[in-house]
């Protein structure tokens, strides 16, 4: 078919096309309409600048404070939950009517008396919803904007956003910090408190404990879990802080300290679902979750870094493991590594797969430090770290049981030797993981 001939047929593709898109927008456009319709009321998030809920003798009253919202009844005032308050907003201004059933008496929609009031103030005008009565059927709650004459039908999803608690309207927020910019930690637990600092090199010290070495990824997951803390529960005030088990001296104390300056979180006594807190001498008192002291009870005997190793595993290029003479060499080569091992055995891995097992024999820990007096000679496997320039990282040597717990090792890191034990069960269970890297492909089945 010759060009000319497929014209004709072009612009009625075109006029189609043209039709498609034209209706399609108008449909739009009417669906739009519709939805403004709807719209109980018409402005912007940004424009409401307070909101009371009054229910039975309960008042609850909000102002915005900036980009920020705070309750301000009941006293005293409180930061407002940013997402709770936020969701609230969105509701008012998005509000949509199912119906207007025009004039009507409102008791028989139970409007006389209402069950929710919510007033808020839009560019200082002040506007009111009056929740009444559930509709036959539950096909939605009775509203009467402005205390006009008309009575709206909603969804029963509106007075779910709209019934807010006072509870639930309060900043959850425990404390503020960044976790990456805290210079130092005191623990508390007991009488003795446990001081922590960052070096500048940004490991982690125990101040007065020269010779400790501190786990600094525990202590650094110790703080990202206490800053995602969050408040429980607002609780009746206590009669005083004794009696909230936060006096004379808390039952766990937290401090931590940034560059803009110290924040002490005190835990105190058990309640039914939690435990009294406050953070500073002048903070509320609220309630924490009852795991919250026990991160950290359960943190301070973990802080000794008792691994074999804990260097960086992207810096390891080569890894030699196994009993002399049959030992395996693993090669780093871009996203593989390449194995050789006895009689000349050649394989690669993905590097995921070797890397994971890296990972693996750096959670290793020792349970306990030997001396070098009596250590029994090296058996028959080893293990060796290198880095690109073919530099030793580390050495490991299993010295067999010694009369010790578990497997006792000697390992060499720089100038470091250690000997040490470690659970044997541990190490078996990582050199089997080891002996299945080196093992042969599955062959296809005929």
């Amino acid at each position: 078919m010759t060009p000319r001939r497929l014209l004709p047929y072009l612009v009625v593709f075109l006029v189609l096309v043209g039709t498609y898109v034209g209706l399609r927008w108008q449909q739009a456009q009417k669906e739009a309409r519709e939805q403004r319709a709807k719209l109980v009321f018409d402005f912007k998030t940004d424009e409401i600048s307070a909101i009371v809920l009054k229910r039975d003798k309960q008042e609850i009253q909000l102002t915005r404070r900036g980009a920020a919202w705070e309750i301000i009844q009941p006293a005293p005032a409180a930061k407002a939950d940013p997402l709770t308050t936020g969701d609230l907003v969105q509701a008012l201004a998005h509000l949509q009517m199912d119906r207007d059933l025009g004039a009507g008496d409102l008791r028989a929609f139970g409007l006389e008396k209402p069950t929710l009031v919510v007033s808020f103030t839009v560019q200082g005008k002040r506007h009111q919803l009056a929740l009444g009565s559930r509709a036959p059927g539950g096909g939605g709650y009775y509203l009467r904007k402005d205390e006009g004459a008309n009575i709206l039908l909603v969804a029963s999803g509106v007075r779910d956003s709209l019934d807010q608690q006072l509870e639930t309207l309060r900043d959850k927020t425990l404390w503020s910090f960044d976790p990456g910019q805290v210079k130092a930690v005191r623990l508390r637990t007991g009488k003795t408190p446990v001081d922590l600092e960052k070096t500048e090199a940004g490991a982690w010290r125990w101040v007065g404990r020269p010779n400790f070495r501190v786990r600094g990824d525990r202590v650094e997951q110790l703080l990202r879990q206490l800053r995602e803390d969050r408040v429980t529960g607002f609780p009746p005030a206590p009669k005083n802080l004794k009696t909230a088990g936060l006096a004379p001296r808390a039952q766990t104390e937290v401090t931590v300290t940034t560059s803009q300056g110290a924040q002490t979180l005190y835990v105190g006594a058990r309640l039914d679902n939690g435990y009294y807190a406050r953070v500073g001498d002048q903070g509320p008192v609220v309630q924490v979750s009852l795991d919250l002291p026990q991160q950290v009870s359960r943190t301070i005997p973990t802080l000794e870094d008792r691994r074999l190793w804990s260097g960086p595993i992207p810096e390891i290029h080569q890894v030699v493991w196994g009993a002399p003479g049959k030992s395996w060499t693993a090669t780093k080569d871009s996203d593989f590594w390449q194995l050789s091992g006895p009689e000349k055995a050649e394989l690669k891995q993905i590097a995921p797969r070797l890397e994971m097992a890296l990972v693996n024999f750096q959670n290793l820990e020792y349970s306990r430090l030997l001396s070098q007096a009596g250590a029994p000679k090296p058996t028959a496997f080893t293990l060796e770290f290198f880095d690109a320039a073919g530099k030793s990282m580390f050495h490991l040597e299993v010295l067999g049981q010694g009369g010790a717990p578990g497997v006792v090792v000697r390992t060499r890191t720089g100038d470091r030797v250690v000997i040490a034990a470690v659970p044997q069960q541990e190490l078996s269970r990582w050199e089997e993981e080891m002996s299945r890297l080196t093992a042969p492909p599955p062959q296809p089945k005929k």
